[in-house]
């Protein structure tokens, strides 16, 4: 009876160390520059990223050359708000990030107030300058419109690019 508790315990221990080393991955991150209209970093910029349906929040500040990293973040709709001593506010809204592909916005603070704000509302996507990996996400209507033979799952995820 011994040797079976042994060998229970030691399957649930080994099982345990499988979920903790291959944890899924499920999440994005942001990166970029923060520029004064000449082009110029802007070291110590505040950046505020809220996500639209969770309502969190996570900030950082900008390096010495004007670069930020925010890593680890859920994928959805979030707001981007950029402020800087000297310069008017620059929100951004409708920054869709997607799993596992990285997005790059680069902004580009205009000289003003605090008080003058400057929304962008319609820009193109969040760009991936990091890697060469590609995300495209299927919904389910898409997934049921597709003609698959024999609703065969791997012949569902040939038609991601980068799987073989």
């Amino acid at each position: 009876m011994k040797r079976f508790q042994r060998c229970a315990l030691l399957i649930t221990i080994l099982l345990g160390l499988v979920r903790t080393t291959f944890p899924q991955a499920s999440s994005s991150s942001l990166q970029g520059t923060v520029t004064d209209p000449s082009g110029s970093a802007i070291p110590g910029a505040s950046l505020a990223l809220a996500n639209v349906d969770s309502k969190t929040e996570r900030s950082t500040v900008t390096g010495p050359q004007g670069e930020y990293r925010l890593l680890a973040l859920p994928p959805g709709t979030y707001t981007l708000t950029v402020t800087a001593k000297g310069f008017s506010r620059h929100t951004q809204t409708g920054l869709q990030l997607l799993v596992n592909t990285p997005a790059t916005i680069n902004v580009e603070l205009k000289v003003g107030g605090a008080t003058e704000n400057v929304t962008v509302t319609s820009e193109a996507p969040a760009l991936n300058i990091v890697d060469a990996s590609i995300g495209n996400p299927f919904d389910e209507t898409q997934v049921k419109q597709i003609p698959l033979d024999g609703r065969n799952v791997p012949e569902l995820l040939s038609l991601q690019a980068g799987v073989a």
